[in-house]
């Protein structure tokens, strides 16, 4: 088997309180950019309406917002897409989302009679439709962590099950903090990518928690810090190797995959590395943590 670190020996569980420390640095960070910054919903979830629109020749965001402004349509969002004749025009409406697409139409064939133009992308979404969106991908997200639970807790016991869904919060809010801080858009493909490091910190989790059970049957007369700091690092270099082989992936989708996925794509980039993290610095030290203060009776 290829090992990306011959025999590790690191004192993980030794120096557990200073990846508590900074976990809860970065969990204090994320809700305070959650509360203060506040995360920017997309038209999916909203409501409102998004044109896409390309310029056969290269104009500024400034003559755009001038078109726009003069019609009275200032308050729509624009953002470049691509090179220098793409944009994206994104608005919160209370007017019928259709109507103010068309209106949009409307004033780009009058403000741009020489430069003509296409419009790529339309979407509208009711105001209500995105708020029922909303509840159901908190529902979704909910449902997903309460089924890992018990699949964990059943799995091994509810102390590495408990461990794992604290590891799977810490992962969603520093995850979901620092795209808010980076100011992306919450859209339906990143809450896809949110469920996803879900499936991928808890896979993770699970290896190093199976390892820990193995070892517990092995090494018996071994202190029970001992045994979760061995079987951690029994595990390090498939954890690591299979982390670089995913992010190598996500990181050509970053690169090459354009503006349309670079949500999805950084989503999945930042919370593998924080899985990855969490599953050798959160899940097993919580239960050591556990362990020592109301022991288990070893089975």
């Amino acid at each position: 088997m290829l090992e990306l670190i011959k025999r590790p020996n690191i004192d993980f569980i030794g120096n557990r309180k200073k990846g508590f420390l900074l976990s809860l640095l970065l969990v204090l960070v994320a809700i305070g950019a959650i509360l203060f910054i506040g995360p920017h919903f997309g038209v999916d979830f909203t409501g409102g309406a998004l044109i896409q629109v390309k310029f056969e020749r290269p104009i500024t965001t400034d003559e755009l917002r001038k078109a726009l402004d003069r019609m009275g349509k200032g308050r729509a969002s624009i953002q470049k897409f691509g090179g220098e004749n793409e944009f994206i025009i994104r608005a919160e409406t209370k007017e019928d989302p259709a109507k103010f697409a068309r209106d949009v139409g409307e004033i780009l064939k009058l403000s741009f009679k020489e430069n003509p133009y296409k419009i790529q992308r339309q979407e509208t979404v009711a105001p209500k439709i995105g708020g029922e969106l909303k509840f159901r991908t908190m529902i979704a997200i909910i449902l997903a962590l309460l089924l890992i639970l018990g699949y964990v807790s059943i799995r091994f016991d509810y102390r590495f099950g408990t461990a794992a869904l604290i590891a799977l919060f810490h992962d969603f809010i520093i995850t979901f903090g620092l795209l808010v801080v980076l100011g992306r858009e919450f859209t339906i493909p990143v809450v896809a990518a949110l469920l996803t490091i879900v499936g991928y910190s808890i896979n993770d989790s699970i290896v190093v928690s199976d390892r820990i059970r193995e070892n517990l049957r092995k090494m018996r007369k071994e202190t029970f810090d001992r045994i979760v700091n061995q079987g951690i690092n029994d595990t390090l270099s498939r954890t690591l190797l299979t982390s670089l082989t995913t992010l190598t992936a996500v990181a050509m989708l970053i690169i090459f995959g354009g503006p349309v996925i670079a949500d999805f794509a950084i989503t999945l980039f930042i919370g593998f590395v924080i899985g990855t993290y969490s599953s050798i610095f959160i899940v097993a030290p919580i239960v050591v943590e556990w362990e020592n203060r109301a022991p288990l009776r070893r089975r």
